[in-house]
Order: C-alpha cells, then structure tokens, then sequence
C-alpha cells in the first residue's frame, strides 16, 4: 500500500465516522471545497483523487498563487470554501479577519526555492551565492512568477545586486506553472526560479524536459511557511477539520517530504 493510499484510508475512517448517522450531502455532490497554493499541486491532487475515487464524501480542489489567494480573500471573492491552504501571512489575515477557525490551524510544513532548466541547456552552477550571480547575469533570461517564491526572486536579484544589469531579460508570469512552460520551450539560456517542489513534479510530469538544477545557496535560501486552517461559517465543519488533521499525518507527510517539503 503505497503513502497515498495510507493517507486515504486513514482520512476516509475518520470522516466515516464523523458521517455516521448524519446526512450531511447528497450523493455525487462535493461535501468541501478547498483553496489551496500551488506548492501542494502534486501530492494534494494525489490525494483527493484518491480520495474522490474512494467513494466517501466528495473534496473539490482548487489551486492558485498565495499572493492571489490573499488579494481574493481581502477582495470577498472566495465564496464557498472549507478549507484554506495558505502561506502563513495569507492564514493569519483569514483568522485575523474572521474568515477562519483559528483552533483548527496546522502548519503543512515549508518550501524552498529551486532553479530550474531545460533538458540540454546549459547546466549552471548554483553552488554557492557568487557561483548563482554569474549563472543569473550569463543567462538569456529569468523567469519567475508572481507567486511568493517570485517576491522572494525580485528581492533577490536586487540583494544580489544585479537587479539593473538583468532588468531586461528579467521575465515575471502568473504562476509557476506558467515559467516552467516558458522554459521548457526556451531554446537558449534560460533560469527559472520557483518552488522546489513545483520543480520536481514539474520534472517528473514532463518526463525530464524540466531539470531541477539545486536549490538556493543556503545563505540565502528563503522558505515559505503553508498552513491550513478551516474556513468560518460553513457546512460539514468536521470533515474540513478531519481533513485539516490529516494533512500533519505521518503518511502525508512522508508524501510532502518527497516532493521536497521540510516540517
């Protein structure tokens, strides 16, 4: 029985129960929605697609940038959703607000920013901060998202100090699946920067067109803390909570530590 599976049967117990003699949705409807950062796209898409197939209680997914999901909330556009996975500033916003059941709250874990190639491109060295600034002002272009790790990537360029030298050539798109396509197609010297872990599905759905070059060097490696929380206000509280709980399992996160997460 593989992690996943482990996970489903686990989560699929627990709302079992908390549905035993309660009708609480009609058959073939979605009994919670969540909102979630593409960070989690592989291993939480795994999950509810198991899940779903099970024959439990439906989840419905959907997947965006954490900048967006907050500017969505701070905008009262997110209707209808149990549960919210976030980065951490985009959660505390929703308890602060009253969005969210701030006893529910869990920390999914952390992920760093990676550089990303194309399969045959060049092969830059990311080893060390210096060794990084080369790669980055040899490059024909830098390609980031508007996501938290693309904050993070403006910062840096101009921490580096290159920020001028490589404005041009300095390529910005929604989301981090968006630069992956860019540079994938690329045909010359491109860098992609995003998170690890959409790197490495990324590499793994495109059969190795996409290469995880490394991480950041560690001085200036940047995480982002993801947590999860239950949304206020909503039906099937329990099964969001339930939910919630299992995404801090054993099993879930053997899953997220192979898609590069940390805890």
């Amino acid at each position: 029985m593989n992690r996943t599976r482990l996970y489903v049967v686990a989560l699929t117990v627990v709302i079992t129960g908390v549905l035993a003699g309660a009708s609480v949705v009609a058959q073939g409807t979605y009994a919670i929605s969540v909102l979630s950062t593409n960070a989690i796209v592989g291993p939480l898409t795994s999950i509810v697609e198991d899940l779903n197939r099970g024959g439990g209680p439906q989840v419905k997914v959907e997947f965006d940038t954490s900048p967006s999901i907050n500017r969505r909330l701070a905008a009262g556009t997110v209707t209808g959703v149990n549960v919210l996975v976030s980065a951490s500033g985009t959660v505390d916003q929703a308890i602060k607000d009253g969005k969210a059941i701030a006893d529910t709250r869990v920390r999914v874990g952390r992920v760093g920013v990676g550089v990303a190639i194309r399969r045959g491109g060049p092969r830059p060295d990311v080893s060390s901060v210096e060794a990084l600034k080369a790669a980055l002002l040899k490059a024909d272009a830098i390609v980031y998202s508007q996501g938290t790790s693309g904050v993070y990537v403006v910062q840096l360029l101009e921490k580096l100090g290159i920020a001028a030298q490589v404005k041009a050539k300095a390529v910005q798109l929604t989301t981090g699946a968006d630069m992956i396509e860019r540079v994938e197609k690329s045909r010359g010297n491109e860098i992609g920067m995003t998170q690890i872990s959409e790197i490495l599905r990324s590499a793994e759905e495109t059969k190795g067109a996409i290469v995880y070059a490394g991480p950041l060097p560690a001085s200036i490696q940047n995480y982002t803390m993801f947590d999860a929380v239950v949304m206020a206000g909503l039906r099937n509280e329990d099964i969001a909570r339930a939910f919630v709980r299992n995404l801090t399992a054993p099993a879930t996160r053997k899953l997220l530590a192979a898609n590069a997460w940390e805890f």
